[in-house]
């Protein structure tokens, strides 16, 4: 699917999203879910609700350290990026959205609208949960601190916390997502890894 990056106000101040900035438009998230079980859940999302979602899911994920650098340092999003090929791209791009991402704003999108406390408020616990019983319900997260094995630790930006599976989607994209060790990444994301997890 070749998606061709939305237009981006270079004049805005480095670092802050203009209103209504997203990697989508509500067309580009249609034509995304138009062949998805999702299809109709998506349509029947009034417009204007779309295109908050939309910016909603890009804020999170402008929040996410990435490979490669800005195509304009100037540019106010993280996207679009220049990158060598890898498992995210298939070549240089400046032009263009990769699949990962358009999925990964359509779907995230698509998430929060259902679930609008899903990453900020809503429950009053932070970091993961060891147990959590409801009567005969129970959740158990593992807690990636005991040597146990998580895809993403507590540490992990809330994004990846809440929405786990954007790590596989997103991985190759991510900056060192997948190796091990802890150090300290990019300056400018100023995040640790652990252990080789978020």
């Amino acid at each position: 699917m070749a998606y061709t990056a939305p237009e981006i106000d270079l004049a805005a101040p480095s670092g802050v999203l203009p209103a209504g900035s997203s990697y989508l438009d509500p067309a580009d998230a249609n034509t995304y879910f138009a062949n998805t079980f999702n299809a109709a859940v998506w349509a029947a999302i009034p417009t204007g609700d779309q295109t908050i979602a939309l910016a909603e899911a890009t804020k999170w994920l402008e929040a996410l350290c990435w490979k490669g650098e800005k195509c304009d340092p100037a540019q106010p999003m993280a996207w679009p990026r220049k990158m060598d090929a890898s498992g995210c791209c298939s070549e240089v791009v400046c032009t263009t959205l990769p699949p990962a991402m358009i999925q990964a704003t359509a779907e995230l999108a698509l998430a929060l609208y259902q679930n609008k406390t899903a990453i900020i408020g809503g429950s009053t616990n932070s970091g993961a949960i060891k147990t959590a019983t409801l009567g005969d319900l129970s959740v158990t997260y593992q807690d990636a601190g005991s040597g146990q094995t998580s895809k993403v630790s507590n540490s992990a930006p809330l994004v990846l916390q809440k929405f786990p599976w954007l790590v596989d989607l997103l991985s190759p994209c991510l900056l060192d997502v997948a190796t091990g060790g802890a150090r300290v990444l990019h300056r400018s994301c100023m995040t640790s890894y652990a252990g080789g997890r978020w």
